[in-house]
């Protein structure tokens, strides 16, 4: 189920138009600006000062040389496309995120700030679950265009000339990725999910080398077995998820992938791959 009509059609005007919303106050000093990744699960705004949109938009004067620098968000604005029967579902949403920020912490998710609104827009009471989030700054890292053991290298080098500043970023963002994989791990033995990993943009690496989940709106079932799970959208998330797993493992940290590890001798067998190949087709058809 996804909100209704009107509030999509409200949130998604230009500029400051989101302030429309009842449980948006008007301000002076924030503009809410719709980000370009809003997906299948939330709207997503940058929230911006008017100061630093005027910069961007008439130009700052720097030694007689015209600039125009874009206005960085100061956190991001997430509401949740679903429609909730009542605060025990929502409840339920929010600890999905408890659990990624329990196994991963702070220092790998997007951390946000969740909270339950009324939307009223549509003439009946709404609930709405809503986050104010972490803004991370980097590159995205995508998984299917990793290219072996200097990717990094290439992906900082654009910042940072060779050197030993550039091979201690890429020793700390290897580190970084090593534990992220370790705690995702720890995450499915122990409790038996997966952070939804295989969106392109789910995963940004930072200018200080360090990892950040921002999708912090899906996790998802594991079970090891033959059965291939789909999320509540029709996509093989979790199968993509373990897959971005082992290709971070291979491609960034240069393990070998063991066939007797029971995680990945289940999810990356060719029978396999092939019938979630299938369903991720089915599911771009669909869309």
């Amino acid at each position: 189920m996804t909100m209704t009509n009107d509030i999509r059609d409200q949130a998604y005007l230009s500029g400051n138009a989101v302030q429309k919303l009842n449980f948006v106050s008007n301000s002076d000093r924030y503009i809410f600006r719709k980000h370009y990744r809003s997906g299948l699960r939330s709207h997503i705004f940058e929230i911006l000062t008017a100061e630093d949109v005027l910069k961007e938009t008439q130009g700052v004067d720097m030694d007689g040389i015209q600039l125009f620098p874009r206005a960085k968000p100061k956190k991001m604005f997430r509401i949740l496309r679903n429609k909730f029967k009542g605060k025990e579902e929502i409840f339920h949403e929010i600890k999905k995120y408890r659990l990624l920020l329990k196994f991963l912490g702070p220092e790998f998710i997007a951390e946000s700030d969740e909270f339950i609104v009324d939307y009223t827009g549509t003439g009946t009471n709404q609930i709405v679950l809503c986050g104010l989030q972490e803004y991370v700054e980097g590159e995205m890292l995508d998984p299917w265009r990793l290219f072996g053991e200097t990717y990094l290298r290439n992906l900082f080098k654009f910042n940072i000339q060779e050197g030993p500043q550039l091979q201690s970023l890429v020793r700390k963002a290897q580190k970084n990725i090593a534990e992220f994989v370790k705690r995702t791990r720890h995450m499915i033995t122990d409790m038996g999910y997966i952070p939804d990993l295989a969106g392109i943009g789910n995963l940004i690496l930072t200018p200080g080398g360090a990892l950040k989940l921002v999708d912090i709106n899906n996790i998802v079932k594991i079970e090891l077995d033959d059965s291939i799970l789909i999320d509540d959208k029709g996509y093989p998330s979790c199968d993509i998820s373990v897959e971005v797993l082992s290709i971070l493992e291979r491609e960034i940290l240069q393990k070998d992938i063991h066939t007797d590890d029971p995680l990945y001798r289940i999810f990356l067998s060719p029978e396999r791959k092939k019938r979630v190949k299938a369903l991720e087709k089915k599911f771009y058809k669909n869309l």
